[in-house]
């Protein structure tokens, strides 16, 4: 699959909502519970998003040829990596991983020494891969449904 990967843009916040939401039902419902996936798919909206990408921090996306969005990700002026995120049928195919280490170039530049996220099931397992460590295990609760992810860093 060809891509490549630009800055975010204010124009890109629908699709990006469209694209996390069908990526939290998709991917994570192979890890989380119907209720679970509903309320994280929920907490989104286009607005919200295309906000917190919009605010200052580094925010990629990766393209298609057509320039629609296969993945995003961002990172905050501290190293924290509050979205990473792949389309279902770009998932598995190194597009995240590209995104990732655009990300974590980005970070090194900035002299940054740490990243760190909070990551669910499936990307605690891409975060291992890309050598990060589990911190502890985060049990919260979203509206009222029982959740948990892990937080997880890596030391540059």
């Amino acid at each position: 699959m060809h891509f490549h990967i630009r800055d975010y843009q204010r124009s890109d916040a629908e699709a990006l909502a469209d694209l996390f939401r069908a990526a939290v039902r998709q991917i994570s419902a192979r890890d989380y519970s119907a209720a679970q996936v509903d309320a994280w798919a929920g907490g989104v909206s286009a607005e919200r998003l295309g906000a917190r990408l919009g605010d200052g921090r580094t925010a990629l996306v990766a393209v298609g040829d057509s320039d629609a969005p296969l993945a995003f990700g961002d990172l905050e002026a501290d190293g924290h990596i509050d979205f990473l995120y792949a389309a279902p049928d770009a998932a598995g195919k190194g597009i995240a991983a590209a995104l990732y280490d655009a990300l974590e170039s980005h970070a090194r530049a900035q002299d940054m020494t740490r990243l760190y996220t909070e990551a669910s099931e499936a990307a605690r397992r891409f975060f291992l891969k890309k050598g990060f460590a589990v911190v502890t295990r985060r049990d919260f609760v979203m509206g009222s449904t029982p959740m948990h992810n892990y937080a997880m860093e890596k030391r540059l």
